[in-house]
C-alpha cells in the first residue's frame, strides 16, 4: 500500500530509480534484470503496474510462480536461485524494503512469512540430468545422418537439418547455457546468438553470460565445422541474422509484418506480399532478421530429435542444460577440474567442485580403495 499523501508511483518508475541508486556495476545489472522479471510477471499475470496496487497476495503468487519454475525440469531456474535466500526473491524483497525507506510504500508486501513459505527449498526437488558420453555420441550421430539424408531430398529440408545439427553440436560440445544462445522471452537482453558474435577464426562464441556480462565460450573443431556448414547453407544476409533462426511460422510472419511496417509498408501491402511470397523470402529480400529459436523452442526441438533418434535418459529427452552438465562432468571425472571450470565459465574452481561433488566422492572412494589395496 502506498503511503498516505504520496503521489502514485509505478512499479517500473520505482525500479528505475532504485537501479540508478546502485553504484556497483555487476550488482546494478543483476538488480535491473531480476526486478524487470518481477515487473514483467506482475503486469502479465496479475495486471499490476502501480505500487499502490501491489499486495501481499501478489508477492505470494510470485513466490509460487518461482516454485513452479524451480520444479519444472524444462526450466533452467534452480531451486537455490528461487529460494528464500536466492537472488530472485531477495532482490525483490530488498527493492520493496527500499520503497518503504523511500516513502513509496507503508510496508513491505514481500516480508510476511506466508510469502517466504511459498518459495522452494534451497536443495530443490529436480533431478540434475547429465548427457552421458554415449547419449551425446548417439544424438550427434543421428543429427549427422539426418543432415546427410537431407542432401538427397529425404527427411527435413536441408536448411532445417543443418541448423538442427549445428544447434545440437554447439549444445553438446561448447558448455553454453541455452539462454546464452537462444532467445529468452523473459529477458530482453537475450534475443539469441547472432553471426556477429561467432568468431570462426578463433573457435569462439561471444555470449551474454549468467554474470550479465559478455563472455567468450569455446567451440571445438567438430562443432565449429558443423556451424560453418550451417552458415553456408543458411547464407545469412547480414551479421545481425540469428545463428539459430526459428522455423515457427507465426513468429516469422510477425517479424515480417513488424519489419515491413518500419519500412513504411501498410497492412494491405504486407498481407498481399506475405500471401504471394511467404514470410522467409520477404525477410531475406528486405534484410529483416527473423527471431532466434526460443529456449522453449529449443527444448521442444530436442524432444522431437530424441524421439526420432530413440535416445532418452530414464524416459526423458536430452535437455539443453544437461549437455552443459554432461560435458563438465566428463571433464571433471577425467581429472580436469580447472578445464571444466574454464569451459563452464565458473568464477572459481570451488564452484566447479560444488557442481560435481558426486564425482569428487567417487574419486575419493577410488583413492581410498587404492590405499587399502596397497597401491598408493
Amino acid at each position: 500500500m502506498a503511503r498516505e499523501g504520496e503521489a502514485g508511483s509505478s512499479v517500473r518508475d520505482a525500479i528505475r530509480t532504485r537501479v540508478e541508486s546502485i553504484d556497483a556495476g555487476n550488482y546494478r545489472r543483476s538488480n535491473e534484470h531480476l526486478l524487470s522479471v518481477f515487473a514483467d510477471w506482475l503486469e502479465r499475470d496479475r495486471g499490476v503496474t502501480e505500487l499502490e496496487d501491489l499486495s501481499v497476495t501478489d508477492c505470494r503468487r510470485y513466490a509460487q510462480w518461482l516454485r513452479r519454475r524451480a520444479n519444472d525440469p524444462d526450466d533452467d531456474l534452480s531451486a537455490s536461485s528461487a529460494s528464500a535466500d536466492g537472488p530472485y526473491f531477495t532482490v525483490v524483497r530488498s527493492f520493496l524494503e527500499w520503497c518503504v525507506r523511500d516513502e513509496r510504500l507503508d510496508q513491505n508486501p514481500a516480508k510476511p512469512e506466508r510469502v517466504r513459505e511459498a518459495l522452494p527449498e534451497a536443495h530443490g526437488t529436480r533431478d540434475r540430468q547429465f548427457w552421458s558420453r554415449a547419449d551425446r555420441e548417439a544424438i550427434l550421430r543421428f543429427v549427422d545422418e539426418r543432415a546427410h539424408e537431407s542432401l538427397e531430398g529425404d527427411g527435413p529440408t536441408r536448411s532445417t537439418a543443418f541448423r538442427d545439427r549445428a544447434l545440437v553440436y554447439v549444445l553438446a560440445l561448447s558448455g553454453v547455457r541455452g539462454a546464452e544462445v537462444f532467445r529468452e522471452p523473459r529477458d530482453e537482453h537475450r534475443p539469441g546468438l547472432t553471426w556477429a558474435n561467432v568468431d570462426a577464426d578463433r573457435g569462439l562464441l561471444r555470449v551474454f553470460g549468467k554474470s550479465r556480462e559478455y563472455e567468450w565460450a569455446q567451440v571445438p573443431a567438430p562443432a565449429l565445422e558443423r556451424l560453418q556448414r550451417h552458415r553456408h547453407v543458411l547464407d545469412p544476409p547480414s551479421e545481425d541474422w540469428p545463428v539459430f533462426p526459428t522455423r515457427h511460422a507465426p513468429s516469422l510472419h510477425a517479424a515480417a509484418r513488424d519489419g515491413l511496417r518500419d519500412r513504411g509498408w501498410d497492412d494491405d501491402e504486407i498481407a498481399a506480399a506475405l500471401e504471394d511470397r511467404g514470410a522467409e523470402p520477404l525477410l531475406r529480400e528486405h534484410d529483416v532478421a527473423p527471431p532466434s529459436i526460443s529456449t522453449s523452442g529449443a527444448r521442444n526441438l530436442m524432444r522431437r530429435l530424441c524421439e526420432a533418434a530413440d535416445v532418452d535418459v530414464d524416459g526423458e529427452y536430452l535437455k539443453p542444460h544437461g549437455a552443459r552438465r554432461g560435458l563438465g562432468n566428463q571433464l571433471y571425472a577425467e581429472g580436469s577440474a580447472e578445464l571444466a571450470q574454464e569451459v563452464l565459465r565458473h568464477k572459481s574452481v570451488e564452484t566447479t567442485h560444488r557442481a560435481y561433488r558426486d564425482e569428487r566422492a567417487v574419486e575419493t572412494r577410488e583413492r581410498v580403495e587404492r590405499v587399502l589395496d596397497g597401491e598408493d
